[in-house]
């Protein structure tokens, strides 16, 4: 039987494609490279001519994940917006983003948590800070060129801002998956857990008090009950089955 020969970008997408249902599906330590080659019927000499491993696979599935987003933010600091708006754009985009992918996030969400695929969420917070820091510098240093920020050290308070937003992006992450919590209780603690952020960067930047605004709380709103929902939903199905 003769292989279908594809453009090497498409059939590396699809390996991609492939390895990321089966990390969620069965988690990273799990899968095998043979569960992929089954998957998409192809040699295992077409595996190992894009990636040398599968960690190296890992890699480059994290590292496209995140130039998407990254892509998207390049566009805010690209624009003509002031600093201010900019900020509050830039981690604003990230809920848009799950907003209009829903389906998506939820399933991530419920499977990135998981203890067997701790190294997929570290690899994709490390890249995201190693993608974005400077992009968020850029924006921190318009900040102090239009004397809306003060700090002194524009460079390495974008790393710094970009690590505290990833630990916020964890905690409103794992308050979502939260069992048997309410969701006006879950809309409410991510009210206040944002305001606290917001604080703790408004005093490291030196910006005016309650200039800044990175949530919207109908977005997150949203998010939580359409999530709630779908789990209600997922239980119920599994119960139908048993």
């Amino acid at each position: 039987m003769t292989r279908e020969v594809k453009k090497p970008e498409i059939r590396k997408n699809e390996i991609l494609d492939a390895a990321r249902k089966f990390f969620f599906q069965k988690g990273y330590e799990q899968t095998s490279i043979q569960d992929i080659i089954d998957e998409l019927g192809i040699a295992k000499g077409t595996f190992y001519h894009y990636f040398t491993s599968k960690i190296d696979m890992l890699d480059q599935l994290v590292d496209r994940t995140t130039s998407e987003i990254s892509a998207a933010l390049t566009q805010i600091v690209d624009s003509d917006r002031n600093a201010i708006d900019k900020f509050n754009a830039f981690f604003r985009t990230a809920t848009i983003m799950k907003m209009q992918k829903l389906d998506v996030f939820l399933v991530m969400l419920k499977v990135m948590f998981k203890d067997e695929n701790t190294i997929i969420r570290v690899k994709m917070y490390r890249r995201m800070v190693e993608k974005n820091a400077h992009l968020f510098s850029s924006i921190i240093k318009q900040g102090v060129e239009e004397r809306i920020f003060n700090t002194q050290f524009p460079e390495d308070v974008g790393e710094l801002l970009m690590q505290v937003g990833s630990v916020l992006n964890e905690t409103v992450c794992r308050l979502l998956i939260k069992k048997d919590a309410e969701p006006h209780y879950i809309v409410e603690t991510i009210e206040t857990k944002m305001k606290l952020y917001q604080n703790a960067m408004e005093r490291i930047l030196g910006a005016p008090t309650g200039s800044l605004q990175i949530y919207a709380p109908k977005d997150y709103g949203d998010i939580v009950t359409l999530f709630y929902q779908k789990l209600r939903e997922d239980k119920s199905n599994e119960n139908n089955k048993t």
